[in-house]
């Protein structure tokens, strides 16, 4: 006998006396096999819950299972290796979403749109459907060329032996903090490339609820996909979840904190907090940190090494003493600079002159907070 939707029947409040009287009867005396199915466990009334025999809870299959189930359900549908690949990696994909995809494609598949399309397509809508985040690679595209030395940081170790250390253990936390722009995000995707493994990026918007409670229950479920998807986890934004909780002047604003600083304790795997705001984070979540890394703006000589290889297509002979001398101005300048100059190249569909990419960068560097704080005040004669 198989009893769907049992949070209708076994809800907080949902009958008499009786009525939960009649249920307690039935989950403890009932001689027939019976299966009570439920998408919401939270919604069946604990006194109900412990009653149950044997509680079964059927996650998202892991990557290698997605892998599996992926091939299964493809036999027979023309499909190439890298689209499997591409279908494994969407972070909780079930069988019945594989299934009815398939299924669609087959019956709606022509010359003009191919199996692949389609599917795509299908799991695309559903996502839109039932309210899941567009799935698709986590890393950004990158438009300017990754370099470990273009990075400004002030850490106890080199970040090639940390990088080193992670892959070996295979767990560790790690706390990112300085101006926007720096390459905070960047070296997560980088660690997350050198372990193998898939980076898994949320942003506060994505844990924060208005209704109390919630936002301690996603923050929970954030660690266990982490852990289900052998993921690199980078939380940006940290400092909202880990604020000083001597200043905290609501009760929910403590029990945020206290959750997260719990899942840091119990999550196995690699946890990258980023934040421009050191000062705001708890003592308590500091400590928890193995490795804390402070990004600043490019060094002149970076400054002048990423101008050859952004805008001079590695050619340092064209450095003048003019554009050094322009460089050496821009001290507040970073990575973040340089990659939003080359998009204005990418969507321009043009090549900046060495001058006009300069220009540009002072533009990006005139903005900078503070570049503006900086300047005097008063008349100049």
């Amino acid at each position: 006998q198989l009893m769907a939707r049992a949070e209708q029947v076994v809800a907080p409040g949902s009958g008499s006396v009786s009525g939960k009287a009649w249920v307690n009867q039935i989950l403890e005396s009932n001689t027939v096999p019976t299966l009570w199915v439920t998408n919401r466990i939270e919604q069946i009334d604990p006194a109900f819950r412990r009653r149950f025999a044997y509680h079964l809870e059927l996650k998202s299959p892991p990557p290698g299972a997605r892998e599996q189930l992926v091939r299964k359900t493809l036999e027979g549908v023309v499909v190439s290796e890298a689209f499997v690949d591409k279908l494994a990696a969407r972070k909780g994909l079930t069988p019945a979403q594989i299934r009815t995809a398939v299924r669609f494609a087959t019956l709606a598949q022509s010359e003009a749109v191919p199996a692949e399309g389609l599917i795509e397509r299908q799991l695309r809508n559903a996502d839109q459907a039932l309210g899941n985040r567009a799935q698709g690679s986590s890393e950004r595209r990158s438009v300017t060329t990754y370099d470990l030395d273009m990075l400004n940081v002030e850490t106890r170790f080199e970040v090639p032996r940390i990088v080193e250390a992670l892959k070996a253990r295979g767990h560790g936390t790690l706390c990112f903090y300085g101006s926007p722009g720096t390459g905070k995000t960047a070296l997560a995707e980088h660690i997350a490339r050198a372990l193998d493994r898939p980076l898994m990026v949320k942003q506060a918007s994505d844990l924060m609820s208005k209704f109390v409670g919630e936002t301690e229950q996603q923050m929970a479920a954030m660690f266990r996909e982490a852990e289900a998807e052998k993921a690199v986890l980078l939380l940006d934004e940290a400092d909202s979840f880990l604020q000083d909780r001597r200043g905290a002047q609501r009760t929910y604003e403590v029990t945020e904190v206290n959750e997260m600083l719990q899942g840091m304790e119990r999550f196995s795997g690699i946890f990258v907090c980023t934040t421009n705001l050191l000062d705001r984070i708890d003592q308590a979540a500091l400590r928890r940190f193995t490795f804390k890394i402070k990004f600043m703006p490019l060094t002149h000589a970076q400054r002048e090494k990423m101008f050859v290889t952004e805008a001079l297509a590695g050619d340092a002979n064209l450095v003048t003493d003019a554009i050094r001398a322009r460089l050496l101005r821009m001290d507040q300048l970073c990575p973040g600079d340089f990659a939003a100059v080359k998009r204005q190249v990418e969507i321009l569909a043009t090549e900046f002159s060495a001058a006009e990419f300069l220009d540009q960068l002072e533009a990006e560097h005139r903005i900078k907070p503070e570049v503006r704080e900086s300047r005097g005040m008063g008349f100049m004669q």
